[in-house]
């Protein structure tokens, strides 16, 4: 993606001031409503959330930008993203962004964020201005990130293309749809052969991925090219994998419970954009055939499992 291809802007949409633009289409989202701190707390605690783990929106990664410019935006969002955190340490946790398009600085940004603003994991997008996470430049990145025992939140990237312009598909196609592309890269990639420790979070419920799994390893069987760099059937790196309830349908979310287990799926609301979940326990309480004791480890076992590579005081991991 070439520099200029995404225009992120504040302007008025509609009745509504200071909305945040890219290449003129709304996200559904105010500056005020992601920088309104008060405005989080009520609704973390409307949503009957004890901790929430705070990230910069996708539209900041700005990976096609000047390497330089781009760290000065991180350091700017991880600093800030830090004083939010000490200000309340008892309901949000923070992750740090880097400029992936320059690994040596992502890496020094990463344990910077890391070592003096006390953040504990990690966000990426899905798209390195047209380079995947899991491409070979970054694999020193990844490397850092998997020895610090920090985890990875994905959060899929805008990316602009005609045939998903219009309607809002640019979000409710082409998200889920990047998802998917960079969870089986990472997979196929062999990735979690090298670091078998690193823990992968997708949001949005793994976009297309959980449905389209059986077709990865129907491909791995037959196909030499899709066994390249990995032995063994996808499947089997589901462990390092993770997912969000956000799938805005409970039989969606039943599906990938019963896919990644319930130690693996954990609550997401994507606020405050307009296709958030208010209220995501209630959607996980509607969701069919799961056991009070699976949505028990989603609410409270799986988020720690995901931050820190083990369990709650008293849980078995």
């Amino acid at each position: 993606m070439g520099e200029g291809a995404v225009q992120v802007r504040l302007e008025p949409v509609g009745d509504v001031p200071d909305s945040v633009t890219v290449n003129r289409m709304a996200v559904g989202a105010t500056i005020h409503q992601l920088a309104d701190v008060d405005s989080i707390v009520t609704a973390t605690d409307r949503a009957r959330i004890d901790i929430r783990v705070l990230s910069p929106p996708p539209f900041t990664y700005r990976y096609w930008s000047d390497p330089e410019e781009s760290l000065q935006l991180c350091r700017l969002l991880n600093d800030a993203t830090a004083e939010v955190v000490r200000a309340h340490p008892d309901r949000f946790k923070g992750l740090a962004t880097v400029p992936l398009q320059d690994t040596n600085a992502a890496i020094e940004e990463l344990r910077r964020a890391r070592d003096e603003l006390g953040l504990v994991g990690v966000t990426v997008g899905t798209n390195v201005a047209g380079a995947n996470v899991s491409d070979p430049q970054h694999r020193p990145f990844l490397v850092e990130v998997a020895h610090s025992g920090m985890p990875v939140l994905v959060h899929p990237d805008f990316v602009p293309g005609s045939r998903i312009g219009d309607y809002y598909l640019v979000n409710l196609v082409g998200m889920p749809h990047e998802t998917a592309i960079t969870m089986a890269n990472m997979i196929f990639s062999g990735l979690f052969d090298e670091l078998p420790n690193l823990r992968v979070c997708f949001m949005h419920g793994g976009g297309a991925a959980p449905a389209i799994l059986g077709r990865w390893d129907a491909g791995w069987r037959v196909r030499p090219e899709s066994r390249a760099d990995i032995g063994k059937p996808p499947s089997t790196y589901l462990g390092n994998i993770y997912c969000d309830t956000l799938t805005h349908s409970p039989l969606a979310l039943t599906h990938l419970v019963e896919i990644l287990g319930a130690e693996n799926v954990m609550i997401g609301t994507d606020m405050p954009f307009d296709v958030e979940d208010a209220d995501p326990r209630a959607h996980l309480r509607d969701a069919p055939r799961l056991t009070d004791e699976q949505r028990r480890v989603i609410e409270s076992v799986s988020p720690v499992r995901w931050l820190t590579g083990g369990a709650p005081d008293g849980e078995a991991a």
